[in-house]
C-alpha cells in the first residue's frame, strides 16, 4: 500500500466527528543506536502543501514588521525590549509561535537576551536584511515542519488534516519519508514500519 492509499484508507476508517481530524504520519525505528548523538536530527524541512494550519509566525524588527501584513505577530525594536526585561513574555512567545524571523542586526543582542529561552525550545528566529520583505519567507514557512529523531525509537508528526486532498497529504508524506531516509545511517534497513492514522483513528501501513 502506498502512501496516497494508506491516506484513502485512514480517512475511511475514522469516525465522524464534529471536527477535521489530523492525518499523521508514524515511523518507528530499530537497530538505530540513539545513544550516538549522529544518529539524532532535529531538522526544519518545507514540505508541498502546508500540513498544520494552525503554524503561527512572528516577525521582529521594525523594517521586517513595515512588509509583514501576512504576520500572525508584529514585534518593534521598542517592544522588543519589552521582551529582554521580561523572560516570561518570550516564553509565551516561544510556545504560542511556530517560526520566529529577526532583522539581522538584532539576532546578537536576541541570543544575548533571550538565548536561553529561545534555543532550548529550537525557537531561535530565521534572521533577514533590514528592510526585506519577509512575505514570501512567511508563506513558505508556514509549509515547514521540524522533524525531530531523539531518544525515542519513532517519529509521530502531522502531514495534513482528513478534509485536504488526498494526494497532497500523501505527497507531505512522502517528503517527510524521503528526508528522514536520507538520515539514516542504513537508510530503509533501520525503519521499522510506517503507518498513517488520523488523530483517533486506527494505524494503516505503508509499504516501503
Amino acid at each position: 500500500m502506498n502512501f496516497q492509499e494508506a491516506v484513502e484508507k485512514a480517512v475511511e476508517e475514522s469516525e465522524n466527528r464534529n471536527f477535521a481530524e489530523s492525518v499523521d504520519l508514524v515511523i518507528n525505528f530499530r537497530d538505530l543506536d540513539l545513544g550516538d548523538a549522529s544518529n539524532r536530527f532535529n531538522e526544519d524541512i518545507k514540505l508541498p502543501y502546508q500540513a498544520d494550519e494552525e503554524v503561527k509566525i512572528a516577525v521582529i524588527g521594525d523594517t521586517l514588521v513595515n512588509n509583514a501584513e501576512n504576520a500572525d505577530k508584529e514585534i518593534t525594536g521598542d517592544e522588543l525590549e519589552e521582551y529582554f526585561e521580561n523572560p516570561d513574555l518570550a516564553k509565551d512567545l516561544a510556545e504560542e509561535m511556530s517560526f520566529i524571523i529577526a532583522e539581522a542586526p538584532l539576532m546578537p543582542d536576541i541570543g544575548q537576551h533571550l538565548g536561553q529561552v529561545f534555543g532550548p525550545r529550537n525557537m531561535m528566529p530565521d534572521p533577514m536584511p533590514p528592510g526585506s520583505d519577509p512575505t514570501d519567507q512567511i508563506e513558505s514557512l508556514r509549509n515547514t515542519i521540524t522533524v525531530r529523531l531523539k531518544e525515542d525509537p519513532v517519529i509521530h508528526l502531522k502531514i495534513g488534516n482528513e478534509e485536504q486532498d488526498a494526494e497532497n497529504v500523501a505527497r507531505n508524506a512522502s517528503a517527510v519519508y524521503d528526508f528522514v531516509e536520507g538520515e539514516l545511517p542504513q537508510g530503509t534497513n533501520n525503519v521499522k514500519s510506517v503507518l498513517v492514522k488520523t488523530t483517533m483513528g486506527p494505524c494503516v501501513e505503508v509499504n516501503q
